[in-house]
């Protein structure tokens, strides 16, 4: 009987043991759980990309054979160059000044009218629709300006 009792008291502090080990870990882990931060990604075009430089293609046109485009970005300004293709007088115009980025770092908009925006990529400027979106459709590549190397 002695031993039977010994057998069930050394059992009892086993489970005791391996209980009050399981709940020390849970204790130990939550602190970690509560030093967990979530950091937002930072990066965007103004900021990640070395955007500055000039860029080029050639756009559809509705009268001509296509427009020649040409935009050099430095500091916070631009000059923008356009050649109307097949046209034989004032086929040339020049525009320039400043231009600005929008809120989420990743659009600039050229303040010659505020409605003229480019969506800055890897060595590219994506023109946008008067809605601030990228063109679609079958012509969508010939409204990406390319960066000259």
């Amino acid at each position: 009987m002695k031993r039977k009792n010994v057998c069930l008291t050394v059992a009892a502090v086993v489970c005791l043991f391996t209980l009050s080990g399981c709940n020390n870990k849970k204790k130990e882990s939550a602190p970690a759980e509560e030093k967990t931060t979530v950091v937002a990604d930072a990066h965007n075009s103004k900021n990640s990309l070395d955007y500055e430089g000039t860029y080029a293609g050639t756009t559809p046109c509705a009268d001509c054979s296509g427009i020649e485009v040409e935009i050099t970005l430095t500091g916070d300004q631009y000059k923008k160059k356009m050649v109307y293709l097949g046209k034989e007088d004032n086929n040339t115009f020049e525009v320039s000044g400043a231009y600005s980025w929008n809120d989420a770092g990743s659009i600039i908009i050229l303040n010659n009218d505020n409605t003229e925006q480019y969506q800055v990529g890897e060595n590219a400027l994506f023109m946008l629709d008067e809605k601030g979106e990228r063109i679609t459709g079958d012509l969508a590549e010939m409204y990406i300006l390319r960066k000259k190397l």
